[in-house]
């Protein structure tokens, strides 16, 4: 009885941990709370989305540092997500809501979608030439 107290207990103490640990982190990435500065020697593309459908300005650009700002123009919620290695998202949204996130792009082409529900399939989708 009394070692499956202390395994109850020891139990118990792990998931206290893991959940403060997980209040805890950070990133150098937004969390959704507002777009945060770009490096200094990152290209911006900003990026608008509304109802299944984004535009960008600029729609290529050359390798290096690049942050994508996302501004939902839309009245549903929505995000941004690169496909390709290195990977990077915003977070999902609201309509009046601005995010970003900054990734170092190799030239090529990037796709980058909305992940909410079925926006990718109804052609929130866009494709980014880096050269």
């Amino acid at each position: 009885m009394r070692d499956t107290r202390s395994r109850v207990r020891a139990g118990a103490v792990a998931a206290a941990v893991a959940l403060a640990l997980t209040g805890c982190g950070g990133s150098s990435e937004d969390s959704g709370t507002g777009a945060s500065s770009p490096p200094a020697d990152a290209t911006v593309i900003e990026v608008s989305a509304v109802e299944y459908a984004y535009t960008a300005t600029p729609a290529e650009v050359s390798a290096g540092t690049i942050t994508f700002e996302l501004t939902n123009d839309g009245a549903m919620s929505h995000d941004l997500v690169l496909e390709e290695d290195p990977g990077g998202a915003t977070a999902v949204i609201g309509p009046g809501e601005t995010d970003s996130f900054t990734v170092d792009l190799e030239p090529g082409s990037y796709t980058l979608y909305c992940s909410v529900g079925n926006h990718r399939a109804l052609g929130m989708e866009m494709v980014l030439v880096v050269g």
